[in-house]
């Protein structure tokens, strides 16, 4: 006969309590260190092949932009716009179906088109799955092949977690949070409110030996 285990409501609270200080403490290590991010960068600082000039390009886009995987995926050539302020503007569409808009450094378009370069393949897509053993076509680069990709770089998160996109994602938003504040973030990110942004990339900690001096 199955019997039931009834639980305690007092336990059951306590389990809810210590799984939601588990999820805390795991997404404020969801990013990587300044160390980390200097290792990549230096890596594909001098590409030969065609995925280290991929991997430069597809690595300033996401540190400069902090774009989804499937929001990277999408970029166009055709979308590229110039703002009234001369800044090189890329329009797409983000999570949720609405046109949102980023800035591209010109660091960033330049790796771009020297990874295109590189290929010597024209097509409107800033990246291309790698070209199939008897095979001239190529497809766009997929949100799976993405993920793939930034998997294999091997950097961990301060977690201890392998890279993935949202990493690089989360790295990008609490920078610019602690940098440069919410409505910046907000705006890099392509949230609907700094409320948003606040909520998911504000550090439950803040370093106030910076400024409690009493000399």
């Amino acid at each position: 006969m199955l019997v039931q285990k009834v639980t305690v409501l007092e336990d059951f609270k306590k389990r809810k309590d210590r799984d939601k200080r588990s999820s805390v403490e795991t997404s404020i290590f969801k990013g990587l260190t300044d160390e980390s991010v200097r290792i990549l960068i230096e890596r594909f600082s001098s590409p030969k092949t065609e995925a280290e000039y991929r991997n430069r390009a597809l690595l300033s886009l996401m540190l400069m932009t902090g774009m989804r995987a499937a929001e990277i995926v999408s970029l166009r050539f055709s979308k590229l716009l110039k703002a009234p302020t001369n800044e090189t503007i890329i329009s797409y569409i983000k999570k949720g179906g609405r046109i949102a808009y980023s800035v591209l450094p010109d660091e960033t378009l330049n790796f771009i088109r020297e990874y295109h370069a590189h290929i010597n393949i024209e097509s409107d897509y800033f990246f291309l799955s790698m070209p199939m053993r008897n095979q001239t076509n190529r497809s766009n680069l997929r949100t799976r092949g993405l993920q793939k990709i930034v998997n294999s770089w091997g950097e961990r998160t301060c977690a201890g977690k392998l890279i993935h996109p949202h990493s690089l994602r989360y790295t990008v938003g609490s920078k610019l949070l602690e940098t440069s504040g919410s409505i910046a973030a907000q705006k890099v990110l392509g949230h609907s409110t700094p409320v948003t942004t606040s909520k998911y990339y504000t550090k439950p900690y803040f370093d106030g030996s910076k400024f409690l001096t009493w000399e």
